[in-house]
């Protein structure tokens, strides 16, 4: 017998519709994972509350529960459980990426972190955070690694060169040299009491004048007068 036959069946049936209809609850939308200890709940209040794009109907109060979400800490002994061994292979990281933005201001970071997760092993789908779960054996090769690195760079292979007690710095840097210098005495490169003094003590009417001993030269008499200012100051 089906439920047309049965009338009790027949009105069961209806009121389950209308309870349908009438308690249809509009699916949240997704939003970012946040990691929480909590457990969260969010309580849509009822009677006949229309909430919602959908304007979809509530007629008692519901509670939605979010179950809190794990936050996975690094194990023991591992890089990551480490605090400063964790920065001070982030703070390499950050000074090679810089270092190469200079020269491919577009790639630099994303050319970094792959060639690093390539020389590392480190599979394409996996993160190269992975790397604070190693255990802190692994630091030192990781950071000889980026130091190595950072030493083929152009700001590393002149780091390099003046920490040489006879180097006579590139022009460019004596330029930057010359510049930070003048700047104690609120002077700048091209003003005229600077080609004033290169005028009396090297004959030239400008930069262009000088050569790179004699720049060199000039670069060391005004950190010479600098070191005094601020003994004077001190």
């Amino acid at each position: 017998m089906g439920d047309q036959d049965d009338p009790k069946g027949s009105s069961l049936k209806e009121e389950l519709k209308k309870a349908m209809r009438d308690n249809v609850i509009p699916f949240p939308k997704p939003k970012k994972k946040r990691t929480s200890s909590k457990t969260s709940q969010v309580t849509i209040k009822g009677d006949n509350n229309i909430v919602g794009n959908g304007n979809f109907q509530v007629t008692g109060d519901i509670v939605f529960t979010k179950p809190p979400e794990i936050k996975i800490l690094p194990p023991p002994n591992s890089i990551g459980g480490d605090p400063l061994l964790k920065q001070a292979i982030e703070d390499r990281f950050g000074k090679l990426g810089k270092a190469r933005a200079k020269r491919y201001p577009n790639s630099a970071y994303a050319v970094m972190f792959k060639n690093f997760k390539s020389d590392f092993g480190i599979k394409k789908d996996q993160k190269r955070t992975i790397i604070w779960t190693w255990p802190r054996e692994c630091a030192p090769a990781i950071i000889q690694y980026l130091d190595d690195k950072y030493a083929n760079t152009m700001p590393g292979r002149l780091e390099k060169a003046t920490k040489r007690e006879d180097y006579i710095h590139t022009r460019p840097y004596l330029y930057q040299l010359e510049g930070d210098l003048l700047a104690h005495f609120g002077l700048k490169t091209n003003s005229p009491e600077v080609r004033q003094m290169l005028s009396n003590y090297f004959g030239v009417s400008g930069h262009r004048g000088l050569n790179h001993l004699q720049h060199w030269q000039w670069v060391c008499y005004l950190r010479g007068e600098v070191d005094k200012l601020e003994k004077q100051g001190g």
